[in-house]
């Protein structure tokens, strides 16, 4: 059995993905969530996901 997490995880991956629409929702049929926090730049789209033991991780959608 694990053990509960008990501090921060000081790393957060970002993801390049083509659809950032569908990378959500395949985070989310997987159990993961949408934290609510997106950021719009000229370069693409950041979201901000965690995975079902909530730590964070960033798929990234880069304008082309």
């Amino acid at each position: 059995m694990s053990e509960a997490r008990t501090g921060k995880v000081r790393i957060r991956l970002d993801i390049s993905v083509d659809q950032i629409d569908e990378a959500m929702a395949l985070v989310v049929d997987l159990g993961g969530r949408f934290t609510g926090e997106r950021h719009d730049y000229d370069e693409g789209v950041v979201v901000v996901m965690a995975d079902p033991e909530d730590h964070e991780f960033c798929p990234v959608e880069y304008h082309r």
